[in-house]
């Protein structure tokens, strides 16, 4: 019984494939924001030479910079429009005739890679409550073998090994114990 559950939990689908998944969503979508908020740097400064107000700008570039994605899309809009409404004005100061279209593609892009992000933090949790069931299971049985063990040898030096706390101590201990290995 214990192999066979041992076994089981051991061929459970890792969380290790999604979680990298994730990571490079979110790195990607990261890595995106940075790059228009840098964009954003040369816009404020076109706002500034035509006389407008940099404030929906720099808005924006502070929901980029904390991350805030589906702040900064909502943002992404509204600058859109104000440029629209203004372009003539700002390509007079050096703006792109594309910058508008650059930020409807910014926006897109936004959508797409939060929406991959959102759906691996759903697929991570969906994995954990689908394996749980099979963990609690396992660790029951750990746990009836653990208490027969103390009860067995509970006048004995070896009534230590059947104490759960005392070996997932013992592991993470072991654990924080290896040396570091030397990087080349």
């Amino acid at each position: 019984m214990f192999n066979a559950k041992t076994a089981l939990v051991k061929e459970l689908e890792s969380s290790l494939v999604v979680t990298e998944k994730q990571k490079t969503a979110t790195a990607s979508l990261y890595t995106e924001a940075t790059t228009l908020n840098n964009e954003l740097n040369f816009l404020k400064e076109n706002f500034k030479d035509a006389d407008l107000n940099t404030a929906i700008i720099m808005d924006l570039k502070n929901d980029l910079f904390a991350h805030n994605i589906e702040g900064a899309i909502l943002k992404i809009e509204s600058l859109k429009q104000f440029i629209t409404a203004n372009q003539p004005l700002l390509e007079e100061e050096g703006m792109a005739s594309t910058f508008p279209a650059q930020l409807a593609t910014h926006k897109t892009s936004f959508e797409l890679k939060n929406k991959d992000q959102s759906e691996y933090m759903k697929q991570l949790k969906t994995l954990t409550d689908d394996n749980k069931a099979h963990y609690d299971e396992l660790y029951d049985y750990i746990s009836k073998v653990a208490n027969k063990g103390k009860l067995l040898f509970k006048e004995s030096r070896i009534k230590d090994e059947y104490n759960i706390t005392k070996n997932l101590g013992k592991m993470r201990v072991f654990k924080q114990a290896q040396p570091a290995t030397a990087k080349p």
